[in-house]
């Protein structure tokens, strides 16, 4: 029960990456089939709207049907966004989420009929069915949390006119439903981390690597962004000596220490093979201390089996933030990659420091000395 819950924990306090999700569906050409799909569905709502105008079940007062008029041209006008428009994007969405589900309830509200205010807990479960897959589950559950209310709204004139069967068995079937979506979103989740984490290693795998650095990015702090890539120095020679068997523990531990070494807040992945990433925003010279511990925890023997690491670190003092995330991302990872080559020409067991320093930080890193050597190399960041 203990890891169900620290499952639960990890799952609510996840901040989806929007982008991430729609990149992801449109890497399969399925975005346009997906937005023709809820164009299409959001045009369900406008014409129950005109059958209730026109049936006895409608509103029966002129200012009621006018407002369910004009619901109608807002519902059109919503179908026509995802019919017409380019994907929305993430604030788009969510203003897009918020009007479905003030027109549908409104909607119910001033019709009487029970089947339409039945369709409308509907039509509220599926707009939940799209927020689970694309938002956080601090989003979905607000929209859980007013579909409960509004289903407290379309039950009370029932009760109030006698129809208590008709009331609790519309409450009872939101009830039930209102489950779909937070479970749905915690499979769509559990999914997600196992298809960005390395199987081996249980380290986030570089897609994973991509997926988390986005909310990192995403925050404007003056604090620099620094990524670290780190590969084992002659690891064929640990596979050609003690078999692949022994490499593969070799990896695991090593990412273990990586794990428990990197500075709180890190993002720690194996980025393919041997060679590890870390992405971390600290002050350079406490990056540049966080890459020598790690340089010492590889190089703890595992065993009979000693290897060593070559760091590079690269920082950017600039803030990254908006559509050039991922861009921004490979830009610094390339300069830290090349400065990680630099160690390894040089010998291995070293940090190499690459990027855009301030111009306070070569002099002062210059007499940092952690491991048997420090270059500092400039790369462009």
């Amino acid at each position: 029960m203990w890891v169900d819950l620290r499952l639960l924990r990890e799952w609510w306090r996840e901040d989806v990456d929007y982008q991430w999700v729609v990149d992801a569906i449109a890497s399969r050409s399925a975005l346009g089939i997906l937005k023709v799909a809820i164009g299409w569905s959001g045009l369900a709502a406008p014409m129950i709207g005109v059958l209730t105008v026109l049936s006895p079940a409608g509103p029966s007062t002129h200012l009621g049907r006018t407002v369910l008029w004009i619901l109608i041209a807002g519902g059109i006008a919503w179908a026509a966004h995802w019919l017409v428009l380019p994907w929305p994007g993430k604030r788009a969405s969510l203003a897009l989420v918020a009007a479905a589900d003030g027109c549908v309830t409104v909607m119910c509200a001033v019709s009487t009929g029970y089947a339409i205010r039945s369709v409308g807990t509907i039509l509220l479960l599926i707009v939940g069915v799209y927020v689970s897959a694309f938002h956080s589950p601090k989003v979905l559950a607000a929209h859980t949390v007013w579909s409960m209310g509004s289903v407290g709204v379309f039950a009370a004139p029932l009760f109030g006119s006698g129809d208590t069967t008709s009331a609790v068995v519309m409450m009872l079937g939101m009830a039930a439903a209102v489950v779909v979506p937070p479970g749905l979103q915690f499979c769509y989740w559990v999914l997600r981390s196992e298809m960005l984490s390395d199987p081996l290693t249980m380290l986030l795998s570089r897609r994973g690597l991509d997926y988390h650095a986005a909310p990192m990015l995403a925050r404007r702090t003056p604090v620099p962004l620094g990524v670290l890539m780190i590969d084992l120095d002659r690891f064929k020679v640990v596979n050609d000596t003690f078999g692949h068997c022994a490499g593969d523990d070799v990896l695991v531990r090593t990412a273990d220490r990586l794990r428990r070494a990197a500075p709180a807040g890190s993002i720690v992945s194996r980025f393919g093979g041997e060679e590890f990433a870390i992405i971390v925003r600290l002050p350079a010279d406490s990056a540049l201390a966080a890459a020598d511990r790690l340089r010492c925890a590889v190089a703890e023997p595992i065993g009979s089996i000693s290897v060593t690491a070559s760091i590079g670190l690269a920082l950017v003092n600039r803030d990254v933030a908006g559509e050039r995330n991922r861009c921004s991302l490979r830009e610094v990872i390339r300069s830290a990659d090349q400065a990680m080559y630099q160690a390894k020409q040089q010998g291995g067991d070293a940090v190499v420091v690459a990027g855009t320093l301030s111009p306070a930080d070569p002099e002062r890193l210059a007499h940092h000395r952690p491991g048997r050597f420090l270059k500092l190399s400039r790369f462009p960041g």
